[in-house]
């Protein structure tokens, strides 16, 4: 008799356990209450130390400055693509003599990764639109397969609107005025990151952005 009493204690006990089971969260146990859910796009990040540092630059090179980007710098067009933050610098040499400085300027941006492929061309393409450059090619840099190289070379003396860093289909649409200057450019992205490298001036050359470049991929982890 006392171990059919106990049986029946075992059984009841174990009973109340399953039904207190069953009033908890489905895959969480009934003491624990689940996480907040955060919203990814609410937070933050630090753009500046993707920049490239002084360790990263040719030699005579400095930078000049660096900043975040403002949603009101940016077009309708940049916002719908899912544009989040901009951050971008710029870095110069003093240059020699009589020829002029040459200057770098690096646009980091924060797109939703979904669209990155279909952004990286439409940057490319929309640089394309100048009319008063000519445009070719570049062998590619080492950094991913959403990568675009390009040198474009004046034609003539035209004013046009020009926007620093590349993204002239993204911007605002809020350029100088101001005669087309040739330089050489990489545009490439990884994951939520699209970056735009150009080089401006006497002293551009390639096979120094296409370091740079590989230097900025590398941040990127």
């Amino acid at each position: 008799m006392q171990r059919f009493a106990f049986f029946i204690l075992a059984v009841t006990f174990c009973v109340v356990l399953l039904c207190a089971g069953c009033t908890s969260t489905p895959g969480t146990p009934g003491n624990i209450t689940p996480a907040p859910v955060t919203n990814a796009t609410t937070v933050n990040i630090s753009l500046a130390p993707l920049a490239l540092a002084p360790a990263d630059l040719p030699a005579g090179f400095t930078q000049q400055s660096g900043r975040q980007k403002s949603a009101d710098e940016m077009s309708s067009l940049a916002k719908d693509l899912g544009w989040q933050e901009g951050y971008v610098a710029t870095y110069a040499s003093s240059g020699n003599g009589t020829a002029g400085s040459t200057s770098i300027t690096q646009t980091i941006t924060i797109y939703d990764a979904k669209n990155m492929s279909s952004i990286v061309s439409l940057v490319d393409a929309g640089e394309q639109q100048q009319a008063d450059l000519a445009f070719s090619g570049l062998p590619l840099p080492a950094t991913g397969p959403d990568t675009r190289a390009l040198s474009a070379t004046a034609v003539n003396t035209t004013p046009a609107s020009t926007t620093a860093g590349g993204l002239s289909a993204l911007s605002s649409g809020s350029g100088t005025s101001a005669p087309a200057e040739g330089y050489i450019e990489v545009i490439f992205a990884k994951g939520e990151i699209l970056e735009v490298l150009r080089m401006t001036g006497p002293g551009s050359q390639y096979d120094t952005l296409k370091t740079l470049a590989e230097a900025a991929y590398a941040k990127l982890g």
